[in-house]
């Protein structure tokens, strides 16, 4: 056989491996640009005040009913949060964010406030404490990080000062 025709043969062979890998990379850019508009359109129509589950039903062939209760449980704890540490003038303090849709699905704490600028820097954890609890809600470790069922609020304290994120969980009402 001519060499000249297995070389463009090999070379036509190529273009097509390379072409398709380039829509692999475009359609895995376009589908998580979508994933991304679709979960901002779900906490829109949250805080909008569309209920849980009807958007968990609207949403079902793209993510499960739990991952997307679990999800939006995640926003409004986060919705909470901030409200409490602006109401507390706390809001220079601690940065609120959610981890995303994908697990764990959490509501987290982390330290903003320079020490150096930051009066009564050493009771600040305590002041944050304090206005999360007027909202029904607390702090623990992470699940991602260094999670630990029995930590101390010393332990967390250590943590959130080392500048990590601690979840923000509701309090659970004494029985």
């Amino acid at each position: 056989m001519n060499t000249g025709v297995l070389n463009y043969v090999w070379t036509e062979f190529s273009s097509l491996d390379m072409v398709r890998h380039m829509d692999i990379r475009t359609e895995l850019g376009n589908f998580l640009g979508g994933k991304r508009a679709v979960v901002d359109a779900m906490t829109r129509e949250f805080r909008g005040g569309t209920p849980a589950k009807e958007i968990a039903r609207m949403v079902a062939s793209a993510f499960s009913r739990d991952q997307v209760t679990q999800y939006l449980s995640a926003v409004a704890l986060h919705d909470a949060a901030r409200k409490a540490l602006r109401e507390s003038d706390l809001a220079f303090a601690a940065d609120v964010r959610v981890t995303g849709i994908d697990a764990p699905r959490e509501a987290v704490l982390t330290l903003a406030a320079d020490p150096e600028e930051t009066p009564d820097f050493p009771s600040l954890l305590g002041r944050i404490r304090h206005a999360l609890r007027d909202f029904h809600i607390t702090i623990e470790l992470s699940k991602t990080g260094a999670y630990d069922d029995g930590a101390t609020d010393a332990d967390i304290d250590r943590y959130f000062f080392d500048a990590q994120p601690v979840r923000l969980v509701r309090l659970k009402p004494r029985t």
